[in-house]
């Protein structure tokens, strides 16, 4: 769950290197898929911005997968805010794999997309209906209630529920997270739209699965500058009910989770879990080139420094290169071997 917990904050360890939270969720998909997931995307409230392509040559090398690529930028209005929570569209003549698919969420290698609602039902709704139809493939988790206190309050007529509603929704075009606060309001994880039918934010955060009992989140909070997120201190769950459904856990199976986000950012925040149960890894369908989700971007101001910053963490960083949009970026693997993209912020 985003934001269940009442915990202090923590501090970042060095002089902040991006200019926000997570930029961009990238997301690959095959060229003859554009037009009903541009409609799929529209539909949250996402419009093109940006188009561009790189012929096979030159995405090999700054992705690593030498195939013609279109990419398109999508930004919801609530992306003003603070320019976090695009969404990138990667649009491949041919996929290196389909990625995640519907993989459960804490497998090593697993992202998904957070995003807020003031709809929960509607929206959950129409997607457990379109999920009967073939093309869509969907995995829809249970609706899952997670209180805010702890313990759990009573709940009665009188004494109305209060906490989150979250529902998860993997595909083999997306991954995502739709989540609901019930019975109180707290600033950030977005800005909300509230002519879109579905009432969303942008995309709020982003998640990824570490190796079992290899928890590490000191490389993003040197490397990018992030700090602990308010209410988000490191922590052990996985022993609720409500957090084993809502992440369709293995017997016995706990984890370790901190959010973290950049130095007075309240979006684009970036969870971070470790299984203590080993299982299966599936790094190698979680990055460019792959389908699905594949990618998180940040906007830094200095790609060579974080070439440099990368590197000396443990991390493995690649050549820069110009993107399809025509901007400088770079693609890194941190020490947990996920793949990122930076893009040189020259605002």
């Amino acid at each position: 769950m985003a934001e269940a917990s009442e915990k202090g904050d923590g501090q970042s360890l060095v002089q902040q290197q991006t200019r926000a939270g997570i930029h961009e969720f990238v997301f690959g998909a095959p060229a003859s898929e554009r037009e009903p997931l541009l409609r799929f995307w529209a539909a949250l409230g996402f419009e093109p911005v940006d188009e561009g392509h790189l012929e096979p040559e030159a995405a090999g090398r700054a992705y690593g997968h030498s195939q013609g690529l279109s990419g398109v930028r999508l930004r919801h209005r609530g992306c003003d805010t603070f320019n976090t929570g695009l969404v990138r569209l990667q649009f491949w003549d041919q996929l290196l794999n389909e990625g995640l698919e519907d993989t459960r969420p804490l497998v090593v290698g697993s992202r998904w997309m957070g995003l807020y609602t003031q709809d929960i039902l509607q929206l959950r709704d129409s997607l457990a209906s379109s999920a009967q139809q073939r093309e869509w493939s969907l995995w829809v988790s249970p609706l899952v209630n997670a209180p805010l206190s702890h313990p759990p309050a009573e709940v009665d007529f009188f004494q109305p529920f209060v906490g989150l509603r979250e529902t998860l929704v993997f595909g083999r075009r997306f991954r995502l997270a739709f989540i609901q606060r019930a019975g109180f309001d707290r600033p950030g994880f977005g800005t909300f739209d509230h002519e879109l039918a579905y009432r969303n934010t942008e995309g709020s955060h982003a998640n990824i699965v570490q190796p079992a009992g290899r928890f590490d989140s000191a490389f993003y909070k040197r490397v990018f500058g992030f700090e602990t997120a308010p209410f988000g201190e490191a922590h052990d769950s996985g022993t609720e009910p409500t957090t084993i459904e809502a992440l369709d856990l293995r017997p016995g199976e706990t984890f370790h989770i901190e959010r973290t986000r950049a130095v007075d950012c309240p979006s684009g925040l970036l969870q971070i879990y470790s299984s203590y149960l080993a299982g299966d890894d599936r790094r190698d369908r979680s990055r460019p080139g792959c389908g699905n989700l594949c990618a998180y971007s940040v906007r830094v101001r200095d790609l060579e420094q974080l070439c440099a910053d990368v590197a000396g963490a443990g991390g493995k960083a690649g050549e820069p290169f110009e993107d399809e949009f025509g901007e400088a970026a770079v693609c890194f693997d941190g020490p947990d071997g996920y793949a990122w993209v930076a893009v040189a912020d020259v605002g």
